[in-house]
């Protein structure tokens, strides 16, 4: 019989917030404690989400120990060695005239490795900047471009409600947002109070949709006509909140009725 292989939910500490499943070593932890993990020749730490796993896939990276006192003063140190290495970095950028801005970095707690996070609005050549970086800051860099989305989180700002960011806080996982979920919630399509501060859809539309689903079953849709007493109308509003629909008439006049359509012949209920 195959020996069991368990595992853990983790999320890295420092600006990318990344998840990724871990492999428990000699010992196994419980959910919300921070560990060193091990991955290749590098450590960093990790926080523990979901514990244990059964099969958890194929683990990228191998939890070794408990987070001590001395490995948290050493997380803080490169912490702060890594913002002054993102900010070298970008002078170095900006003097060969590359459009990259570089919005995260994170080092490894033994110092031998600088993963560099960037946005850019196309594609960069970035082959000879990186072998200058790598001889001035004697170390194994890696240059990863994302998406304004991903730049949001790392930057960790606030959104339209005043609070911070979804994606810095509790979203595991970004989803798309499509623009078809501003119109069966029946929003004006303002991008001002429609767009995060990534300058895209915020993701907050996501969270409502299924209650919107269900509040407009059995709801006429916006444009249909409607039949009562010779006279023939047409649906021009909806109110989930309130379950009801605006018929506006003919001579310019409207009603509001609550229900379902009204069938051809039928008035409105409400």
């Amino acid at each position: 019989m195959a020996a069991e292989t368990l595992g853990a939910l983790v999320r890295r500490w420092g600006p990318a917030r990344e998840l990724h499943p871990a492999a428990w070593g000699t010992a196994v932890g419980e959910p919300g404690e921070t560990w060193v993990e091990e991955e290749g020749s590098t450590l960093w730490l990790a926080k523990v989400l979901k514990s244990p796993l059964t099969h958890p896939g194929t683990p990228r990276t191998r939890l070794v120990r408990r987070a001590t006192d001395g490995d948290w003063a050493t997380y803080r140190t490169r912490a702060r060695e890594a913002e002054e290495l993102r900010r070298a970095a970008q002078g170095q950028a900006a003097a060969r005239s590359l459009p990259m801005r570089f919005v995260g970095a994170e080092l490894d707690l033994g110092r031998t490795y600088l993963r560099l996070h960037f946005t850019a609005p196309d594609r960069v050549d970035f082959r000879e900047l990186l072998r200058e970086l790598g001889g001035s800051f004697r170390l194994r860099i890696e240059l990863h471009q994302v998406g304004p989305r991903d730049a949001a989180k790392f930057l960790g700002e606030v959104g339209l409600c005043g609070r911070p960011l979804c994606c810095r806080t509790f979203l595991h996982k970004l989803r798309p947002v499509p623009l078809e979920l501003a119109f069966e919630q029946g929003l004006s399509l303002n991008p001002e109070r429609l767009t995060g501060v990534c300058g895209r859809l915020t993701c907050c539309l996501l969270y409502e949709h299924e209650q919107y689903r269900e509040a407009l079953e059995g709801m006429p849709k916006l444009g249909t006509k409607v039949q009562w007493g010779g006279r023939t109308g047409k649906v021009v509003a909806l109110n989930v909140f309130q379950g009801t629909f605006t018929v506006q008439w003919p001579d310019g006049t409207r009603s509001e009725h609550r229900g379902t359509a009204p069938e051809d012949g039928r008035p409105p209920s409400g």
